[in-house]
């Protein structure tokens, strides 16, 4: 009995695991020179646009690779599973966009190269131990926040005093960005009120509870806040309170009064050029940490629409040629 038990649970392991399988290849010949693992945390806008990225870089440098992508779907069973699939197939090289993918594979892959990509705080992920070069067989890029330079242009925009901010006490990435912002809040004078949710379907109950005690909102790169972020945009637009972003993809389709962020095409496409570096032979511990920190690499948006429910004023300097701006329920 326990036999047949064991069996059917691995079956249906199984059955979950490759629902989450996608493949995509220069070739569609098995006999491609490198094998290249993806693992994505989930579906977010954001990490799909560095896989895509990544891919395209790939088959720009006429890489003849055989690309495994998979998507964890935030279930950190399937993580570890990705990261035992690719550990056991050799791949040539393995890649984790964000934080738990990039650990999972550092964990299980010692013998092969592993590359994370948009990893907010890779030393305190312990995927490396310096940013000067990699660690062992691991590098990759980081998406640090400039949050003090951004709180300050949103300061600029609406002089909030007490601000909402609402993350995942599990995601190692929004800890690191959570502690960053309280030291710069306290600098600015700004009572912060963080709230931890777990999972998506928590962050209504987050916005609800806190939006009769601040003044504005603050969006920073946490998986989990963005998948929930329809949830905080109705609470917020219920009771006039203005959010501001770091994640420039989710804030495309409205309610968000300004968000700033990284094109993380260009991300995936910067990623995509240390992978052929390693795939040519280089070896990831003589690789620094590679950053986002060109004016080029980031975007804004600006919803005029809530700017004028709000009754707020954006100064014309924050409108640059990569500002989009919604107006009328439409991107121009």
């Amino acid at each position: 009995m326990k036999n047949k038990i064991y069996i059917l649970l691995i079956a249906v392991i199984f059955v979950i695991y490759t629902g989450c399988n996608k493949n995509a290849a220069n070739s569609d010949n098995n006999s491609a020179s490198y094998k290249v693992g993806i693992a994505v945390i989930n579906n977010h806008p954001a990490l799909l646009e560095i896989e895509k990225g990544i891919i395209d870089e790939l088959k720009a440098q006429n890489m003849n690779v055989l690309i495994d992508s998979q998507n964890a779907n935030n279930d950190a069973n399937i993580i570890n599973a990705i990261a035992s699939k690719f550990a056991t197939d050799k791949k040539d090289l393995s890649i984790g966009i964000a934080t738990p993918t990039a650990v999972a594979l550092a964990n299980s892959i010692k013998d092969r190269p592993v590359l994370f990509a948009t990893v907010n705080d890779p030393i305190g992920a312990g995927l490396v131990d310096s940013l000067d070069k990699g660690k062992n067989n691991v590098t990759g890029l980081s998406d640090a926040l400039p949050i003090k330079e951004h709180l300050k242009i949103y300061h600029s925009i609406y002089p909030f005093k007490k601000l909402g901010f609402i993350y995942n006490g599990a995601e190692r990435n929004s800890i690191t960005m959570l502690k960053i912002t309280q030291e710069v809040c306290k600098e600015m004078g700004i009572e912060l009120l963080p709230i931890t949710i777990y999972s998506s379907v928590e962050v209504n109950m987050a916005a609800e509870s806190l939006v009769s005690r601040v003044d504005a909102f603050y969006v920073v790169t946490d998986n989990t806040l963005v998948s929930g972020l329809t949830a905080l945009i109705t609470a917020a637009s219920n009771n006039n309170i203005p959010i501001f972003s770091e994640d420039y993809t989710s804030a495309v389709n409205g309610g968000v009064l300004y968000a700033v962020g990284f094109d993380y095409y260009k991300a995936g496409r910067k990623t995509g050029k240390m992978a052929v570096e390693i795939l040519k032979g280089k070896k990831p511990d003589e690789m620094p940490v590679t950053f986002m920190k060109y004016p080029d690499e980031s975007l804004m948006i600006i919803d005029m629409d809530r700017a004028k429910a709000l009754n707020i004023e954006i100064p014309k300097a924050l409108i640059t040629e990569n500002t989009k701006i919604i107006e009328n329920n439409k991107i121009k």
